[in-house]
């Protein structure tokens, strides 16, 4: 009771979340329901972390900001189905699945990191939020494929469209969360797996100096 009660006051002093509750404020309509829901996750988050280290932040402004906020903003590019390959412990798997209608599934090859999204889906709840302890080239076998598929810290861009760009239907995008000194990848390997380099978007994180940039490919 203790723990929640600290993180509570936490919550309430945090300048990120501030920060982040404006953001919501500004992109959906349903920021308020969305903000408890983070909230909510935060919390699962610090139990989880504390018995299996799924994330090396540990304050509640770089959960906000590293995290949910980096996972979020490219959220209107998600459409469909959705699939997170290496989602380690969730992002942006949980915090996409929070602020859109998608169908999202996150996928990691060490089953102890699903730890949080399978405690999210019942305790959020989330019922459009599932994981799947596989690796890439599993679902593949499985003839999986999804409308958008995204990968976050995976690896390179070039190993990231291996992993990812099998999985996504045709006309669909892939979508690859990178720093901003990330170069698209060689055309040998966007012709290797039949896509093209649709946009690359450069933007900096809200109220920060993170500077990022989205590939964005689409499936021919």
């Amino acid at each position: 009771m203790e723990k929640t009660i600290n993180i509570t006051t936490e919550l309430e002093n945090s300048t990120a979340r501030k920060l982040f509750n404006g953001y919501l404020n500004d992109q959906f309509d349903n920021a308020k329901t969305i903000s408890e829901k983070f909230d909510n996750l935060t919390r699962l988050y610090f139990e989880v972390n504390s018995v299996i280290n799924i994330s090396a932040l540990r304050t509640i402004d770089d959960i906000y900001t590293k995290h949910y906020l980096d996972s979020i903003y490219p959220h209107k590019y998600f459409v469909g189905t959705v699939c997170d390959i290496g989602c380690g412990g969730g992002f942006p798997t949980i915090p996409i699945a929070i602020t859109t209608d998608c169908e999202v599934t996150g996928v990691d090859s060490v089953g102890k990191k699903l730890l949080l999204i399978k405690r999210c889906i019942g305790e959020l709840p989330l019922k459009n939020l599932k994981c799947e302890y596989a690796r890439s080239e599993d679902l593949v076998k499985l003839h999986r494929s999804y409308d958008t598929v995204c990968a976050r810290a995976l690896s390179d861009v070039e190993k990231s469209i291996t992993y990812c760009a099998p999985l996504v239907k045709p006309h669909g995008i892939l979508l690859l969360y990178r720093t901003k000194n990330d170069e698209p990848a060689k055309q040998k390997t966007l012709d290797k797996y039949n896509i093209v380099l649709s946009n690359t978007v450069d933007y900096v994180l809200p109220n920060t100096d993170i500077n990022r940039r989205l590939l964005i490919y689409t499936k021919k």
